[in-house]
């Protein structure tokens, strides 16, 4: 028979999830097909996002330019999205492939720290987001949104979506590339002298969280219709928030991309509580400080244990 204590540890990000879960049915007295869709479409965004920002933080990196690069991608949609269907579809897609590869060179090339370049970029991407769209605006035709993001009684869609994303990183951790990620991030030194081609991988990983970014910038002008410049500044930081309450060493190697997506509802979900229990959403910083300070908390505190025990 498992053990429930055991079985908690390794799956704790889903057992916070069902309690949360579980707190706003109780708050908002039933959860319908509407309920379901919104919690995927608030989701969505951040999952991507925080996908992207696991790709780099296996390989011991960090990407502050994330959240921005989004913001760049859906306003480029959004402005482009009407007459030219097609580069609206296609060019934010490259943008934010190149921005992470961008980035990707500058640390490798140069042997520069992550934190440092990625700071510079996310000032760049902020800029340019706001050239290409001053304002909220622009706009996505009604039948993209109806086809990518679903009716706002049709839950479908939106599920697929998010399990779809998750299943596809979750396949790319388990090819050669994958396996090289973890490798790099684990022992970098002793990736190289095992045959991975440690600077191809960090590019790689940098270039795939920036494609991400780009995907989750395009969702949420998808599911707004319109873009904003600023919307993704949202996500520099609660991306980097729902990989560490996914339970993702930040030291590198270790974490599995379904509990980043767990992380992504965690956060989601805890705005959600807020909202129905009529909280400003003011304090919504403070309850995403509260819950990663818990988590992080509650790992280092059983670090210690374990050391005392094995003394």
């Amino acid at each position: 028979m498992p053990d429930p204590r055991s079985f908690l540890q390794r799956h704790w990000p889903v057992a916070v999830f069902l309690l949360l879960f579980a707190v706003l049915v109780v708050l908002k007295g039933r959860f319908t097909a509407f309920d379901l869709r919104s919690l995927c479409v608030n989701t969505l965004p951040l999952a991507l996002i925080a996908l992207g920002q696991f790709m780099v933080i296996l390989t011991r990196g960090i990407d502050l330019s994330l959240g921005p690069v989004a913001s760049v991608t859906g306003t480029l949609m959004a402005v482009l999205m009407v007459d030219y269907p097609v580069p609206g579809f296609v060019l934010p897609i490259l943008v934010g492939a190149a921005a992470g590869l961008a980035n990707g060179l500058l640390i490798v090339g140069l042997r520069l720290p992550p934190i440092i370049v990625t700071l510079g970029t996310m000032s760049i991407w902020q800029g340019i987001a706001l050239l290409t769209l001053p304002s909220p605006g622009g706009s996505i035709p009604g039948a993209y949104q109806q086809v990518l993001v679903g009716g706002f009684s049709q839950p479908v869609i939106s599920v697929v979506t998010i399990v779809g994303w998750t299943l596809v990183v979750t396949w790319l951790m388990r090819t050669p590339f994958g396996l090289g990620l973890r490798a790099v991030g684990g022992d970098e030194l002793a990736a190289g002298m095992s045959g991975v081609q440690v600077r191809l991988v960090k590019v790689l990983a940098y270039a795939i969280g920036g494609t991400l970014a780009g995907l989750g910038g395009m969702y949420m002008a998808v599911s707004m219709a319109s873009g904003s410049p600023t919307i993704g500044d949202n996500y520099i930081l609660t991306s980097i928030s729902a990989v560490v309450i996914g339970g993702v060493a930040l030291t590198g190697g270790r974490g599995s991309p379904v509990s980043v997506v767990m992380g992504a509802l965690i956060l989601t979900i805890s705005a959600s509580i807020l909202y129905y229990a009529e909280v400003s959403s003011f304090y919504q910083s403070l309850i995403d400080g509260l819950i990663l300070l818990a988590v992080v908390g509650s790992k280092g505190a059983r670090d210690y244990l374990r050391g005392l025990v094995r003394v």
